[in-house]
């Protein structure tokens, strides 16, 4: 009685579909992924980038002025989305930092006069 053992063979056109479904295909160049781009949008990190002139991915940071509010680059998106445009799954943590970010606090008010108006007499 003869066994043989045969090779579990996967044809070559399913390979580039099985790397993209586990994440193990082609990352995006930085200009590519960027969020406030309608076929990347993520309203979070777009906001982040335009306040911040700029967005971590992959790890590096990529300064990038913005010229105008957040608004205007969900509006794009928002069009490009009802014309049928799709968009790309990026995951949220391809924009996060490997660099702690730091917490530096500018004024002289700090906690104390954030929150409290002044209402003169």
């Amino acid at each position: 009685m003869s066994m043989s053992k045969r090779s579990a063979a996967v044809p070559l056109t399913l390979v580039p579909a099985l790397a993209a479904a586990i994440g193990c295909g082609p990352s995006l160049s930085p200009a590519e992924a960027d969020p406030c781009l309608p076929q990347n949008y993520q309203q979070q990190v777009c906001e982040s980038a335009v306040q911040h002139r700029g967005y971590y991915y992959g790890g590096g940071w990529y300064p990038h002025v913005y010229a105008y509010a957040p608004l205007f680059y969900y509006n794009g998106y928002s069009r490009y989305v009802s014309t049928g445009g799709r968009v790309r799954a990026i995951s949220p943590s391809a924009y996060s930092s490997s660099a702690p970010r730091s917490s530096v606090v500018r004024g002289g008010f700090g906690g104390i006069g954030g929150a409290r108006g002044f209402s003169g007499s």
